[in-house]
């Protein structure tokens, strides 16, 4: 592996349901919760990030949902020191709307604050190149190691995992590596899919996403997440709406960009979809667009995946608990 320790991953890869029981606050609940957190102060300018306040937002945000008293109390119901923790990405659109660094590093130090090292913290995606594209630091490995779904042993690889529709190699990362998965995704709407948020970031766990976009596109995104390592494995939805998009996406243009200053954090990713669909749909009727419905773009996936029993598809029997910070 190099950069990477076997012998860590080998023994995190049996503790894959370590941190299951102590999903925190909403999971044993009638209605799951989705935290919505604002940050007052969170920009530093029109384009970037202030670190230290997104620090502020995303631990509010975890301590909110887990209903803990800080980030620190939060991390450590979720993970274990002898965790290999993945921060799943999504970097598709490069630096114009990506995960941004600095929710990812205020994610990895709320993990480095319940004792797991930042060698055992990966932060992932389909390919190193759309880390490299978004900025990420591919050779500074204070805080995190960077590894692409290309990877030569940590990729892509057998089995083939079939799933209703699908038919895939996962990352071995989902599959092996990894004992935790910590997902990241962005608020954005997408062309096809309608939203892509929580559910539809999971294609990027797949070698062959590119096959379902068109034939049965919502049956393949519940499926892909219905996968028991990926869905096991994952704590914590994180979605960075520091900035989002409610048109044009996945890689919209910049007129289309929305600087929200919010992360959502939640247990539950079918009810994150919903959440984030109420909330595209109040941001296109302020731009003076149809809905997604009118535009032939429901996300149909999210009523998939809550009939598939994989979460809360009604935003009605979702507590949305909405916090500023």
């Amino acid at each position: 592996m190099g950069e990477l320790d076997r012998r860590d991953f080998l023994k995190a890869s049996l503790a894959a349901g370590a941190a299951l029981g102590a999903l925190g606050a909403g999971t044993g609940a009638a209605k799951p919760r989705v935290v919505a957190a604002t940050g007052k102060k969170v920009f530093a300018d029109e384009h970037t990030l202030n670190a230290a306040e997104t620090q502020r937002l995303v631990d509010a945000a975890v301590a909110a949902l887990t209903g803990e008293a800080d980030g620190q109390a939060a991390w450590r119901r979720l993970v274990k020191p002898n965790d290999v923790v993945g921060i799943k990405v999504n970097c598709l659109a490069g630096q114009r709307l990506s995960t941004r660094i600095e929710v990812v590093r205020a994610i990895a130090k709320g993990l480095q604050s319940a004792d797991v090292r930042p060698s055992r913290i990966i932060v992932w995606d389909r390919k190193l190149d759309d880390l490299k594209r978004a900025r990420y630091p591919l050779d500074d490995r204070t805080d995190f190691t960077c590894v692409g779904n290309d990877h030569r042993t940590l990729g892509f690889g057998p089995p083939l995992i079939l799933e209703g529709e699908i038919g895939s190699f996962f990352s071995r990362l989902v599959t092996r590596a990894c004992s935790v998965i910590v997902n990241v995704p962005v608020f954005k709407d997408h062309d096809l899919a309608g939203v892509s948020v929580g559910l539809k970031s999971a294609f990027g766990a797949i070698h062959n996403p590119n096959k379902y976009h068109f034939a049965n596109l919502h049956q393949a995104i519940a499926d892909v997440n219905a996968v028991e390592p990926l869905r096991k494995k994952t704590v914590i939805h994180i979605c960075d709406a520091t900035f989002g998009c409610c048109h044009g996406g996945p890689t919209p243009a910049p007129k289309w960009l929305e600087r929200l200053g919010m992360v959502y954090a939640t247990h539950d990713p079918v009810a994150l979809d919903a959440v984030a669909w109420a909330k595209i749909e109040a941001l296109r009727k302020g731009r003076g667009l149809p809905s997604l419905v009118g535009s032939k773009r429901e996300p149909k996936h999210i009523a998939i995946a809550g009939a598939k029993g994989l979460g809360v598809a009604d935003p009605a029997q979702v507590e949305l608990k909405e916090i500023e910070v």
